[in-house]
């Protein structure tokens, strides 16, 4: 006796693959975007940058990257060094622009992301 695939088996088949997958992507990667628990880390942070040799105040960091000079961000450290490496790649129209993301993430690991060599500096 064969069983056949229903519509509805098959699109919970598709559905729990895809969660499977999901899972496997985010203990792999960096970015969990897509993940079941992306939320899993707290990272504090504070950003320094400067562009000519002049320190950006807090004021001009949140105004170009629209977070503060120092925060807590609930999701991966990387999500926050992407939002800036994309600011500087994208928008940024310096030359001498060096960005210094310091970073603890769940009150143990430290590090330091720089820009622009895009490295983490582990402490």
């Amino acid at each position: 006796m064969k069983r056949k695939i229903t519509f509805r088996k098959s699109v919970l088949i598709i559905f729990f693959g895809l969660q499977v997958i999901g899972i496997l992507v985010g203990k792999f990667t960096d970015a969990r975007f897509f993940c079941w628990a992306p939320y899993d880390q707290f990272s504090f942070y504070e950003i320094n940058v400067s562009i000519d040799g002049h320190e950006l105040s807090e004021h001009e960091i949140i105004q170009r990257y629209r977070m503060g000079k120092k925060g807590r961000n609930n999701r991966n450290i990387h999500n926050v060094i992407s939002k800036v490496r994309q600011y500087e790649e994208t928008y940024s129209n310096e030359k001498n622009v060096i960005v210094e993301l310091s970073y603890e993430i769940n009150g143990q690991r430290q590090g330091t992301w720089i820009w622009p060599q895009d490295q983490v500096i582990s402490k």
